[in-house]
C-alpha cells in the first residue's frame, strides 16, 4: 500500500489569505437557474422530480467540489429530467435554456440579471420574506456572486458577457483546451482593471491548488518533470507575510513520497534525510514522524542483507497506515517471525485507526478504512486458510468504489485473480483484470502492479501447460516492472528466491526429478520446521506430502501413510488443486505400498488417483496428468481389467499428444493481443 498522504498543517493558510471570488460563466448558468427555475412551494408549477433532479443538480454545481461542468453537459442532464414530464412547465424552462444567447444579447442584459439578485436573499419586510433564507446555500451563493458583481469594472463587465456567450457554445473538451471566461485574474494593483472596487484581499496575490493538482497529475502520468515544476510552483506561492514560508519540510516530503512511488530509493532517502533535517529545524513534529515513517518503510539493500528491519512503535503523530504496514515486514520468511505477530500489529493498526479519527480527528479516507481487511486477507493466505481470505476480499470489494484508483481495491482484486489462475481459471482471471472498472482509475504506479499480475497470470499458464519456449522468448522479455525469479516458473538450478521455505523445496523437486530426493532429506525437514514454526501452513502440507515421497524410497510406508492421512483433511478442505492433485497420487502410492499391492489397497487407490488426474486436467499439467494416468493404467491392468486399462492408456495417449503440441508453442494470438491492450492502457494513463 502506499504511504499516506502528507499532514495538513491547519494553520499553513489561514481564512482570511484565500483567493477572493471572481465570477465566471457557469455562475451565470446557475444563477439564471436560481431565478427562473426555482419557487416556492405553494406557487411551483415544475413537476416535482424534475424540481428534485434540479435541486440536486444545483447544489453539486454551487458546492464547487469539483471542476464546472460545461453548459452542453447541464443541458443535457435537464433536458432527461424534463422528458418525463408530461404537463410541459420544464419544457418550457428547457426551450428558454436553449434561448440563452437571445436572452443576454447585450452585457445590460446581464447586469440586470445580476443587478435583481437581493430580491432572492433579502427580506423586504417582516411579512414578506425572500426566496432564500441569506443563510442557505442558494442564499449564500446569490450573495457572494452579488458581491462580486458589484466590484466589476464597466469593462470587465462587457469581458464576462463576451466569455458567457463564447462559452455557450464551447465544444472543446476543458482536460486540454481552457473554456472562455477560466483564464486566471492578475491582481497586481498596475494591470487589474477587472475590478472597480478593490478590498485588501483583492490586491494581492494568495495560494492556490491548481499547482499542487499539477503536481499528482506529474505523479499520477509519471512525468517527473511535471511533478517537480509544479511542486517548485505550489510552494513558491505566498502564503502568509513572513520572508520564509516554513513549509520546506513539506516540500522535500512530497517529493520523497513521490520518489518511493517511482521506487527511486536513493533519490527518496536523499531527500527524506534533507526533510527531516529541515522538519527538526522548524520544530514540525507531524511531518518529522512522517519523514521517519516513510524512511522506515524503504527496502534494505543488498549490503544490508541480515539486518533486522525497524518496527514503529506507537506514536502521538504516527499515522495508522505506517503501523500497517509494518506488517509486510514480518510477513517476510527471511526474518524468521510468526505470523501471529503481523497479527498483533494488524490489532494495534485498527486501534490506533480509531484513536486517529475519533480523538485526533484525522482526515478521513474510505480506502484507509479498509486496508486492514486487504492485509487480513493476505496473512490468512499464508496462514492455509483461503476461505477466510476471501471473506476480507469480499467486504473490501463491497465498500470500496469501482473504477477509482483506491490501492487497497486494487491489491484485492489482484491477490483475487492470481487465487483464480492457480485454481486453472487462467482465461477467466484475465478477464476479470481487464475489466475497465479496474484499470480506468489507475495511477502509473498502481500500472505497474496491475500490469505484474497479467504478467504472472500468463507466465504461470505458460509453465504448466509447458510452454517452456514461450516463456523464455516471448514473455520473459516483455515482462513488465515487476518482481521476477526464474525459480517462480521454471527449473533453475543457480537463481534462488532468497526463501528459507520455498528454495529447499525447490531443490527438492529438482533432485525429485532426477531420482536423488533422498539426499536432500536435511533441506526439507529444516523448511518443515521453519514451516511449521512461522505457520504458514500452506506450504507446511506441501512439505509434508514430499516428505512422505521421499519416505517411500526409504520403504517407510506405514509412517508416510500415517502423516499423509493426518493432512489430507486439511489439504481437502483448502480444495489448492495443485497441491490436492500431489497430495493424492502420493497418498495413492502410499496405499499401495502398506497394502504390498493387493486387490484391496489397489481398489483403494483408484479413487485418489481418478481425483488426482481430473485436478491435474482442469489445471492443464500434462506432464503430472500422464504420471497419474500412467499409474492408474497399471493399478487396472494388475487387478485384471484389461478394458478400462485400455481406456486410461488411451487418454494417456492423448495427453501425451497434447503435450507435445503445446510444447512447440511459441506465441498464441490472443496472449498478443492482452499485452497490447495492457501497453495501450499503460500509454492512455501515461498520455492524461
Amino acid at each position: 500500500m502506499p504511504p499516506p498522504p502528507p499532514p495538513v498543517r491547519s494553520d499553513a493558510v489561514p481564512s482570511a489569505s484565500r483567493p477572493s471570488h471572481v465570477l465566471r460563466p457557469h455562475h451565470i448558468l446557475l444563477l439564471w437557474l436560481l431565478v427562473v427555475g426555482i419557487f416556492p412551494l405553494e406557487e411551483n408549477p415544475l413537476p416535482q422530480k424534475f424540481t428534485l433532479t434540479l435541486h440536486r443538480l444545483l447544489l453539486d454545481e454551487i458546492a464547487e467540489i469539483k471542476p464546472p461542468r460545461s453548459y452542453s453537459d447541464l443541458l443535457g442532464d435537464i433536458k432527461k429530467a424534463a422528458s418525463v414530464d408530461h404537463t410541459g412547465n420544464a419544457k418550457e424552462l428547457v426551450q428558454a435554456m436553449n434561448k440563452l444567447t437571445q436572452l443576454f444579447r447585450t452585457p445590460d442584459d446581464l447586469s440586470n440579471l445580476l443587478h435583481s439578485l437581493p430580491v432572492l436573499f433579502l427580506d423586504r419586510d417582516d411579512e414578506d420574506s425572500a426566496r432564500y433564507c441569506r443563510r442557505s446555500i442558494f442564499g449564500y451563493f446569490c450573495h457572494r456572486c452579488y458581491v462580486s458583481y458589484t466590484k466589476l469594472s464597466i469593462g470587465a463587465i462587457a469581458r464576462l458577457h463576451g466569455d458567457f456567450l463564447d462559452w455557450l457554445k464551447f465544444k472543446g473538451d476543458p482536460r486540454f483546451v481552457p473554456p472562455p471566461g477560466y483564464a486566471p485574474i492578475r491582481k497586481d494593483l498596475i494591470t487589474n482593471d477587472y475590478q472597480m472596487f478593490k478590498t485588501k484581499y483583492d490586491k494581492r496575490e494568495y495560494p492556490t491548488a491548481e499547482t499542487y493538482a499539477l503536481f499528482m497529475k506529474g505523479v499520477h502520468t509519471g512525468d517527473a518533470n511535471v511533478a517537480n515544476e509544479g511542486l517548485r510552483r505550489f510552494f513558491e506561492q505566498k502564503f502568509h507575510e513572513g520572508s520564509d514560508s516554513g513549509l520546506r519540510q513539506h516540500a522535500m516530503l512530497n517529493l520523497a513520497r513521490m520518489h518511493y512511488l517511482r521506487r527511486e530509493l536513493v533519490a527518496c532517502i536523499k531527500t527524506l534525510e534533507e526533510a527531516i533535517t529541515t522538519a527538526r529545524t522548524a520544530g514540525d513534529n507531524a511531518t518529522l514522524q512522517h519523514c521517519t515513517s516513510l524512511l522506515h518503510r524503504l527496502p534494505q539493500f543488498p549490503i544490508e542483507r541480515g539486518r533486522k528491519p525497524i518496527i514503529n512503535e506507537i506514536q502521538p503523530q504516527m499515522h495508522p497506515l505506517e503501523i500497517l504496514h509494518d506488517t509486510k515486514k514480518l510477513l517476510m520468511v527471511e526474518h524468521q517471525q510468526p505470523l501471529t505477530a503481523a497479527y498483533e500489529k494488524i490489532m494495534q493498526a485498527m486501534g490506533l485507526y480509531d484513536h486517529y479519527i475519533d480523538v485526533q480527528n484525522g482526515l478521513f479516507v474510505e480506502s484507509e478504512q479498509y486496508a486492514q481487511h486487504a492485509v487480513q486477507s493476505v496473512v490468512w493466505n499464508f496462514f492455509g486458510c483461503s476461505r477466510l481470505a476471501r471473506i476480507e476480499e469480499d467486504i473490501v470489494i463491497s465498500f470500496t468504489e469501482y473504477g477509482s484508483e483506491d490501492n487497497t481495491r486494487l491489491t484485492v482484486t489482484l491477490n483475487r485473480a492470481y487465487h483464480k489462475a492457480r485454481q486453472g481459471k487462467y482465461t477467466a482471471s484475465i478477464a476479470t483484470l481487464l475489466e475497465p472498472d479496474v484499470w480506468r482509475g489507475l495511477s502509473l504506479a498502481d500500472y505497474d502492479l496491475w500490469a505484474g499480475e497479467i504478467w504472472h497470470i500468463l507466465a504461470l499458464r505458460a509453465s504448466r501447460r509447458g510452454h517452456v519456449r514461450q516463456l523464455r522468448d516471448y514473455l520473459v522479455p516483455r515482462r513488465p516492472d515487476t518482481l521476477y525469479s526464474p525459480r517462480d516458473y521454471l527449473w533453475d538450478k543457480e537463481k534462488s528466491i532468497g526463501s528459507l521455505l520455498r528454495d529447499p523445496l525447490h531443490e527438492i523437486l529438482i533432485m525429485r526429478r532426477a531420482d536423488h530426493a533422498h539426499t536432500c532429506v536435511n533441506k526439507l525437514l529444516t523448511a518443515l520446521w521453519h514451516a511449521e514454526y512461522q505457520g504458514r501452513y500452506g506450504i507446511y502440507r506441501t512439505a509434508v506430502v514430499m516428505l512422505a515421497d521421499v519416505g517411500l524410497e526409504f520403504g517407510m510406508t506405514k509412517w508416510c501413510r500415517r502423516i499423509l492421512d493426518e493432512v489430507m483433511p486439511q489439504i481437502m478442505s483448502e480444495n489448492d488443486l495443485e497441491q490436492k492433485g500431489f497430495a493424492l497420487f502420493i497418498l495413492a502410492r502410499c496405499v499401495i505400498a502398506t497394502g504390498d499391492s493387493s486387490s484391496e489397497a489397489l481398489r483403494e487407490s483408484i479413487g485418489y488417483l481418478e481425483e488426482a488426474e481430473r485436478c491435474f486436467a482442469e489445471l492443464e499439467l500434462f506432464s503430472a496428468q500422464m504420471d497419474v494416468q500412467f499409474l492408474l493404467s497399471v493399478v487396472h491392468h494388475n487387478l485384471g481389467d484389461p478394458a478400462r486399462r485400455d481406456e486410461v492408456a488411451e487418454r494417456h495417449e492423448q495427453t501425451r499428444m497434447k503435450r507435445d503440441q503445446e510444447h512447440a508453442t511459441i506465441v498464441e494470438d490472443w496472449i498478443e493481443d492482452t499485452l497490447q491492450l495492457v501497453a495501450d492502457v499503460g500509454a492512455a494513463i501515461a498520455s492524461r
